[in-house]
C-alpha cells in the first residue's frame, strides 16, 4: 500500500512509468473500495439499486414480485428540505465596527461584492444539493476554479470520483486526485478513457488513459501553477464517521422490501377465492363452459353444489411486523416518518419533540458544514485580495441554516411581550424559536440603534423635537 510520503515522491520525481502505476494503483483500490460503496449509495438513492431485485425466486414457475420502498430517498429528502432549504452567509456587523464607528462604505463595499458571488454562483442552490450529497453518502465534495473572466466559481463533484490523500499523522489533506470517465473517438472508433486531474498546494496537472489504465500526461501546456496555493477541493462530512444518514436502517428496509415483495406475490398468485363444482360428473370440457357462458348454468346432479373456497389470510401480523419496522426505520435514521397523522393542532412543542432526532442530526451535520464553509471561503477571499483588491475578512462571515421548521409565531411573540420584562432579554429571546442566538439578537437590536445614538451616548432627539414641536396655545 503507498503511503502519502510515496506519493509525493513519484509525483516530484515525475517518471512517466512509475506515475502510471501510482495512479492505476490508486484508481482500482478507490473503485473496488470507498468509491463503489459511495456509487452504491447514490443507486439506492435513486432506487436504481436495492437487494430485493436481486433476489433468487423459489420457483420459476410462480409470481415473483420486487418490490422496492423508497425509504431512503425519503429519509434523505426529508433531511434536505429541513435543514437545506436555506442557507445564508452574510457578514458580521461587529467585525466592521472600529473604535466605537461602525465603517458602512467597507461593509456595503464588501456585501456587494458576496452577493454578486452568490448570485453567480447559485450559492442557495449548490448549499442546498451539498446537504442533499452528504446525507446521502456520508460525504460531499465542492471544487474551486477560476473562470475565464478571472472570476472564483465553484461546483459540487461526485464523491465517488474523488481520493482525498491525508497526511497520516495530521489527518490533514496534502493531496486531491479527481478521476472521471468519458467517451472519445480514436481512429473512428468509441471507447471509455479516465482523466486524471492532480492538485496539490502548489500546481495542478493532468493525465489521460489509453483505456486499460496506462497513464499519460496530456494538455502539459495547461499544468500551471495552483492559483489558490492551496487544495481547491473542499470535503464537507455528514458526520464525524462519515457515514450515510439512512445507512444504519439498510437491513430493516431490506426486511420491508421482502415482506411487502413476498405477500404481494402471495396474494397475486394464490388469489383469494377458488370455485368448486360438487357432482358435476366430471364433464367439464370446451362444450361445456360455451354452454355456461350462454345461459349461466351448472347442469348438476340433484346432490350438486357450486361454491367457492375462500383463502383466510392473516393480515394482521403482517400489518403489526410492518409498522414495527418503518418505525424503526425513521427512528434509528434520526428521521421522521411525514405520512404519520399528527393533527392539525399540534403546538410547536409538539413538533420539537417529534422533529429531535432530526434535529439533532442536523446540527451535527450543520457544524461540520459551517467549518468547512470558513475553509472555501478563506481560499476565496485570499484570492480576491492578491487579485481582485478585495480585503475581506473571512472570519467576518456568518453562516445560518434556517430550519424548515412549523413555527406558532403568534403564540411565541405572545409569550415574549409576557416574558420581556419580568426576565432578561436574552433569557426571553432565547425561548423563542424563530431565534437562533439571543445574544446576536440582542447585539443587533443594539446596532440597529446606534446610527440614532450621539457620542456621548445621548440620543440627540430631544432638542430637535422641541425645536420641531409647534407653540403652545396663546404663546408668542
Amino acid at each position: 500500500m503507498q503511503t502519502t510520503d510515496d506519493i509525493i515522491r513519484t509525483i516530484e520525481n515525475d517518471v512517466a512509468e512509475q506515475v502510471s502505476a501510482m495512479l492505476r494503483d490508486l484508481i482500482k483500490t478507490h473503485r473496488l473500495g470507498e468509491g463503489r460503496a459511495l456509487h452504491q449509495l447514490h443507486r439506492r438513492y435513486m432506487l436504481e439499486s436495492a437487494p430485493i431485485y436481486d433476489r433468487k425466486p423459489a420457483s420459476y414457475e410462480k409470481v415473483d414480485r420486487r418490490t422496492a420502498n423508497d425509504f431512503y430517498a425519503d429519509i434523505v429528502d426529508t433531511k434536505t428540505g429541513y435543514m437545506g432549504n436555506a442557507v445564508s452567509i452574510d457578514l458580521d456587523r461587529e467585525k466592521y465596527t472600529r473604535n466605537g464607528t461602525f465603517d458602512e462604505v467597507d461593509f456595503d463595499a464588501d456585501k456587494d461584492m458576496m452577493s454578486n458571488f452568490f448570485m453567480d454562483n447559485a450559492s442557495e442552490d449548490q448549499n442546498s444539493e451539498l446537504v442533499r450529497m452528504a446525507a446521502m453518502v456520508g460525504k460531499a465534495y465542492r471544487f474551486l476554479y477560476i473562470d475565464t473572466n478571472g472570476m472564483v466559481r465553484y461546483q459540487n463533484i461526485d464523491p465517488w470520483e474523488v481520493i482525498y490523500i491525508k497526511d497520516s499523522s495530521m489527518d490533514e489533506p496534502q493531496l486531491v486526485l479527481r478521476y472521471y470517465d468519458m467517451t472519445v473517438v480514436q481512429g473512428g472508433n468509441r471507447k471509455t478513457v479516465t482523466k486524471v486531474e492532480w492538485y496539490d498546494s502548489t500546481s495542478v496537472r493532468y493525465y489521460i488513459d489509453n483505456g486499460d489504465l496506462n497513464f499519460e500526461p496530456y494538455n502539459t501546456d495547461m499544468w500551471s501553477a495552483n492559483t489558490f496555493d492551496q487544495l481547491p477541493v473542499i470535503l464537507f462530512k455528514n458526520n464525524e464517521y462519515e457515514t450515510a444518514e439512512p445507512l444504519k436502517s439498510m437491513d430493516l428496509m431490506d426486511a420491508y422490501d421482502a415482506i411487502i415483495s413476498s405477500t404481494t406475490s402471495e396474494i397475486e398468485q394464490l388469489r383469494l377465492a377458488y370455485m368448486y363444482i360438487k357432482d358435476s360428473g366430471l364433464f367439464i370440457d370446451n362444450e361445456f363452459m360455451k354452454n355456461l357462458e350462454q345461459t349461466g348454468i351448472f347442469p348438476l346432479s340433484e346432490n350438486g353444489e357450486v361454491g367457492f373456497i375462500n383463502k383466510q389470510l392473516a393480515d394482521g401480523p403482517v400489518h403489526n411486523l410492518l409498522a414495527e419496522i418503518r418505525r424503526n426505520i425513521y427512528q434509528f435514521s434520526k428521521s421522521i416518518d411525514m405520512s404519520k397523522d399528527f393533527g392539525g393542532d399540534m403546538r410547536v412543542i409538539g413538533w420539537q419533540v417529534a422533529l429531535l432526532n432530526l434535529e439533532n442530526s442536523c446540527k451535527i451535520t450543520e457544524r461540520k458544514f459551517k467549518r468547512s464553509l470558513r475553509r472555501q471561503y478563506r481560499i476565496v477571499t485570499d484570492y480576491w485580495r492578491e487579485f481582485k483588491g478585495a480585503d475581506i475578512d473571512a472570519n467576518a462571515l456568518t453562516f445560518t441554516f434556517t430550519r424548515n421548521f412549523p413555527r406558532d409565531i403568534k403564540s411565541e411573540a405572545e409569550t415574549l411581550q409576557l416574558l420581556l420584562g419580568t426576565v432578561s432579554t436574552k433569557t426571553a429571546f432565547g425561548q423563542m424559536s424563530f431565534i437562533d442566538d439571543a445574544e446576536d439578537e440582542i447585539a443587533r437590536i443594539e446596532m440597529e440603534r446606534d446610527p440614532f445614538r450621539s457620542t456621548d451616548g445621548d440620543t440627540g432627539l430631544e432638542d430637535e423635537q422641541q425645536d420641531s414641536e409647534p407653540p403652545a396655545f396663546g404663546s408668542a
